[in-house]
């Protein structure tokens, strides 16, 4: 049994480098979280033209004495335009917001610092504190062509997918997303849609449960949830026959050492290269992980404990990391901070690190942390109202009430006091 800190540091070393599984290019609109796989440069400047950032009037800032200015108006640009329009001394154009700045003028003045001026021609006042180039975006302020915009490596966010419109990219080359099987075993588990669970029996939940902790991951990944297999080692064989055309391999149960659990038993036997097998953590010390060749390709295994805590927790601080750095996603996706505990944990000092599911929030600007009522590793429910953990670390015991402690949250996820109207699950 190995330590957390010693499972985690074979883990990362263990990803492949980035790009490992191939590229593959996608329409723009389908790129969405996805993790760029090409570095991206203008190819024009941006702005392209001097641009007005306001509504108003273009002029020269020499036509200004005292702040103060009356000119003949000689015409309008609008966005969309082209700033062809000549004017002379003396003179201003009215102009749009985004539209091309003549060249003959220097400053935009805001409408609301303007006046209609009576007459035949069509006059304006204009009072402001003048200095040239006022109000106007130059010509590649933002960037210059043939500038790198975007690197390798990137998550496209929404933002990204805006930037790549703007460098005209219709198309975009990113990481190929791995391909996930998740299979749960054990011959005590009834299928969803089979009826209600006879003696000794219980629902399949772990399947969909990790299923959807693969979806989560975003990237538009399908887990391929291939359902039950029996306690027995023909139909774990068989089951793993079909999860090997995948690329991770995630299961639940049968990693322990009972008489019935056969997982481990039939991996080693089909060439796994174990990495370790059992870390010294609770929830999840039965927890597999190693890789093995599959004709010519690497199939990376993760084999989660039974009870559904565990492998949720498992999956968390194991597959998760794991499957992001395989995306090519750089950075945690849990935040490590330190807590002030508000009630007594409870439990006791063991061997192992601790993850206690907790509710965590922001409260008067202090990290505040609670662990949650439950009831052991087969307690789901448990965890309903948490978003993050308390970590007790081996031969310590769990802190009390008015301590600190160190605490994982999500990085998505929300610190929303335990008394807000929201609910929280």
């Amino acid at each position: 049994m190995i330590s957390k800190r010693e499972a985690l540091d074979l883990l990362h070393a263990a990803i492949p480098q980035v790009g490992s599984l191939g590229l593959e290019t996608l329409p723009l609109a389908e790129a969405l979280g996805r993790v760029l796989a090409e570095d991206v440069a203008a190819d024009m400047d941006m702005p392209p033209f001097d641009r007005s950032a306001m509504d108003g009037f273009a002029a020269r800032s020499g036509d200004f004495q005292n702040g103060l200015a009356e000119l003949l108006v000689c015409g309008t640009v609008a966005a969309g335009e082209a700033a062809s329009i000549a004017v002379p001394p003396g003179s201003c154009v009215k102009i749009m917001t985004g539209a091309p700045v003549p060249a003959d003028t220097d400053v935009v003045v805001m409408v609301e610092k303007s006046e209609e001026l009576p007459g035949d021609r069509a006059r304006v006042r204009l009072r402001d504190a003048i200095r040239p180039g006022q109000n106007i975006a130059p010509r590649g302020q933002d960037m210059r062509k043939g500038e790198f915009v975007l690197t390798s490596g990137t998550a496209i966010r929404p933002i990204e997918v805006g930037m790549l419109a703007t460098l005209g990219c219709a198309e975009v080359a990113v990481f190929r997303r791995p391909r996930v099987a998740v299979i749960a075993t054990g011959d005590e588990l009834v299928a969803l849609g089979d009826g209600r669970p006879g003696p000794g029996q219980i629902r399949e939940s772990n399947g969909h449960m990790l299923s959807s902790q693969v979806a989560d991951l975003g990237a538009g990944i399908e887990p391929i949830h291939l359902g039950i297999a029996r306690d027995n080692p023909a139909a774990v064989n068989a089951m793993l026959d079909t999860a090997f055309a995948a690329d991770v391999v995630v299961l639940s149960g049968g990693v322990s050492m009972g008489e019935f659990d056969y997982v481990h038993h039939t991996l080693k036997e089909r060439g796994l290269n174990v990495l370790f097998e059992q870390v010294a953590m609770k929830p999840g010390k039965p927890l597999l992980f190693g890789e093995m060749t599959v004709e010519d390709r690497t199939v990376f295994v993760f084999g989660l404990p039974g009870n559904p805590v565990s492998s949720y927790v498992t999956f968390e601080l194991f597959v998760r990391p794991f499957l992001r750095g395989l995306m090519g996603f750089s950075g945690p996706h849990f935040l490590e901070m330190a807590a002030r505990i508000t009630s007594d944990s409870g439990g006791k000092a063991l061997r192992r690190t601790q993850h206690l599911p907790a509710k965590i929030w922001l409260e008067e600007g202090e990290v505040l942390a609670e662990a949650v009522t439950w009831n052991g590793s087969g307690d789901l429910r448990g965890l309903l109202r948490a978003n993050g953990f308390i970590i007790v670390e081996a031969h310590e015991a769990p802190p009390k009430s008015g301590t600190r402690a160190a605490v994982l949250i999500g990085e998505s996820s929300t610190l929303r006091p335990p008394h807000s109207s929201t609910r929280d699950y």
